[in-house]
C-alpha cells in the first residue's frame, strides 16, 4: 500500500471514528458524508495504470455530490464550521477543472491537487466534535439545528 494512502486512512480513520463517537448530530452527519465519499471515491476512481491521466470523473460526481451533502449541512447546522468543509470542498470540486483546461498536467499534480483538501476537512471535523463536547460539558447541552432549519 502506498505510504501516502496509509496515512491518510490512519488520519481519516481517526477523525471520523472520534466524530462518531462524541460528536453532535451535525458532527456525525458530517462524517457520513465522509465515509460516503471515502467508499465511492475507491470504487469510482480509474484503474491505477491509468490514474489521474485524464478527469476522474468518477471522483469528480462524488466531489460534487458531497459538496451538495455539505452546503445543506451548513444552511441547517447551529454551527459555524461546516461553512469552513463545505468551503474546502468547494475548492476540491473545482481543483478538476485545471485537469480539463491543462491537458499536459502531470498526473501527480492533478492528484495532489484533488487530495490535498480533505486534510484540512478532517482537521476541522475533528476540533468541531472537541468543541461540540466542551459545550456540552459547560452547558449542559449544544444546540444541532438552527431556527431557521426544517430539521
Amino acid at each position: 500500500m502506498d505510504p501516502r494512502l496509509a496515512f491518510f486512512l490512519i488520519i481519516a480513520t481517526a477523525c471520523l471514528a472520534f466524530t462518531f463517537w462524541r460528536g453532535g448530530q451535525p458532527e456525525r452527519l458530517a462524517a457520513g458524508v465522509f465515509v460516503y465519499g471515502l467508499l465511492t471515491t475507491f470504487a469510482l476512481q480509474g484503474p491505477i495504470e491509468t490514474r489521474f491521466l485524464s478527469l476522474e470523473l468518477g471522483v469528480f460526481i462524488v466531489d460534487a455530490t458531497m459538496l451538495l451533502l455539505l452546503v445543506a449541512l451548513a444552511l441547517h447546522a447551529e454551527r459555524y464550521w461546516p461553512i469552513w468543509i463545505a468551503g474546502f470542498q468547494i475548492i476540491q470540486t473545482l481543483s478538476h477543472l485545471p485537469r480539463l483546461l491543462i491537458p499536459h498536467m502531470l498526473p501527480q499534480a492533478y492528484e495532489t491537487i484533488v487530495t490535498v483538501w480533505v486534510y484540512p476537512m478532517m482537521i476541522i471535523l475533528a476540533w468541531a466534535t472537541v468543541r461540540h463536547r466542551e459545550r456540552v460539558r459547560t452547558m449542559g447541552s449544544d444546540r444541532s439545528w438552527s431556527d431557521f432549519s426544517v430539521a
